[in-house]
């Protein structure tokens, strides 16, 4: 379908169900936005994402405040995203900010950083996990615009763009501004449910441009070697 990229992944001829609770596609140009407080699931549910557009043989690139390239590839090989094929036939580029920004430049200049590395922004879809962890201490309300107008000529030249964040980590105002400009507007929770325990629910909260129906609120669990899983009987992560 043009104009789309498909999140539908399929492996040994089944779907996970995802994408079909996510409106299959999501539209080019589109900025993504997914919240949530820490140890909720942002960064599985990118990675599920990265690894769908790269089987469907899209080129990503991924930003991570979390892992080395080294724990990386063994995060997503262990929840049955593997992807060390893409990243060495160079349809995946990775930067881990923890070794190639903090060891040379001090956080307050980090925003400068991100919107000058040229390679990170070639990619069809750009992962940013976290942007609240990345920035917090440089992103302020003087300079947000010029973050936003940067992102908005992005996707306006047909990139996918895919943030994390975690409202606690920055001002409100600026959370609310990636709320507000969000074409796709996920929000990641744990929540405690009577007679049930702890569940891990996603709610797609906005959806502009959307090809297919979707689901607001999806309950879900990760699995050693098979990822992200739907749970309709509420599970514990």
């Amino acid at each position: 379908m043009p104009g789309v990229k498909s999140i539908i992944l399929e492996r040994k001829g089944e779907k996970d169900g995802f994408a079909e609770r996510f409106g299959r596609y999501f539209p080019n140009g589109s900025l993504v936005f997914l919240e949530g407080k820490e140890g909720t699931g942002k960064s599985i549910f990118c990675q599920r994402f990265c690894y769908s557009f790269l089987k469907n043989g899209y080129t990503c690139s991924y930003v991570s405040t979390q892992y080395t390239i080294k724990s990386f590839l063994r995060q997503t090989a262990s929840v049955g995203y593997d992807v060390r094929k893409y990243l060495m036939a160079g349809k995946f580029f990775f930067i881990s900010t923890e070794v190639t920004l903090a060891e040379t430049l001090p956080r307050n200049t980090f925003l400068e950083g991100l919107i000058t590395c040229k390679k990170l922004f070639d990619p069809e879809i750009i992962f940013i996990d976290s942007l609240s962890t990345l920035l917090k201490e440089s992103l302020n309300r003087n300079n947000l615009v010029d973050l936003t107008s940067f992102f908005n000529r992005l996707t306006g030249s047909g990139k996918i763009i895919v943030l994390t964040a975690n409202p606690n980590e920055w001002e409100e105002e600026i959370h609310s501004t990636f709320q507000m400009i969000a074409d796709i507007h996920f929000r990641v929770t744990r929540e405690t449910r009577p007679g049930v325990g702890i569940v891990h629910n996603i709610y797609l909260q906005k959806f502009n441009g959307a090809n297919y129906k979707y689901e607001p609120l999806t309950t879900f669990s990760v699995r050693p070697g098979v990822g992200l899983t739907i749970e309709t009987s509420s599970v514990a992560f």
